[in-house]
Formats: structure tokens, C-alpha cells, sequence
């Protein structure tokens, strides 16, 4: 017996014999089924925006891992120059310089759009408490 038809019952006893209730037009029912089939398909959503978001967020991991041990192979390098010549230590100093700034820069846009995907990572989780119920 559905929700309806328990209260629909329980008032029918209250009226007596005399009374009457209708009953529920199809269309209410249609309506609900509705609002469930659509909870469903918005939940399915979540959860493809979740397996999205985690994808992305290891893809900034990689390439951030990525970069890291380049910078140490740029850190270590002596890029063909003679590290003992004082002429090339300058070079080879400068050169290190600007391309680890350059990757650091790097790294650091990438720890900003995790920091950013974490926060929205958060977001969408929550979206789990907003998810309809059935109204019947």
C-alpha cells in the first residue's frame, strides 16, 4: 500500500461510510516518477564530475612531479660548460637561475589550480546532501 493510500484509508475512516476521497490522478504519480529519475540522472552527474575533478587533480600531480625532478636535473646540470672555468660557473649559474625560476612558476600555478580543484572538489561532495528525495 502506497503513502497515499494509507492516508487516504486513515481519512476515509475518519469521514465514516458517507465519505468519499478521490483518488490520485495518474499525472502526480508521472510527476514523481519525474523528480526520481532526475534525482538519479543529477547523483550519476556528481559522481562523473567527482571521477572528472580526481582526474584532473592527478594530472597537476603528475605534471608537478614531473617538473620537480626536471628542476633537479636542471639544478645538477652544467649545460656542456666547464663547471671549473669561472666564465662558465657565471652561465651556468644564470642559466640554472632562469630556467628553475621559470619552473617554479610553473609549480606554483599548478599548487594554485589544486588548491582551487580541492576547494571545488569539496563543492561538488557536498552537492550528495542536495540530492531529491521522493516528494510521494
Amino acid at each position: 500500500m502506497s503513502e497515499w493510500e494509507s492516508i487516504k484509508a486513515a481519512a476515509l475512516k475518519i469521514l465514516g461510510d458517507n465519505g468519499d476521497v478521490p483518488d490520485m490522478p495518474p499525472n502526480i504519480d508521472l510527476a514523481d516518477n519525474d523528480i526520481k529519475m532526475a534525482g538519479r540522472g543529477f547523483d550519476q552527474s556528481r559522481q562523473d564530475l567527482e571521477a572528472k575533478l580526481l582526474d584532473l587533480q592527478n594530472a597537476f600531480d603528475l605534471l608537478t612531479n614531473a617538473l620537480k625532478q626536471f628542476s633537479a636535473k636542471i639544478e645538477k646540470s652544467d649545460f656542456g660548460l666547464d663547471a671549473k672555468n669561472k666564465d662558465d660557473q657565471k652561465k651556468i649559474a644564470k642559466a640554472r637561475q632562469m630556467l628553475t625560476g621559470w619552473l617554479n612558476d610553473i609549480m606554483k600555478i599548478c599548487t594554485d589550480y589544486t588548491k582551487v580543484l580541492d576547494e571545488l572538489d569539496k563543492h561538488v561532495v557536498q552537492l550528495e546532501k542536495y540530492k531529491p528525495k521522493s516528494v510521494l
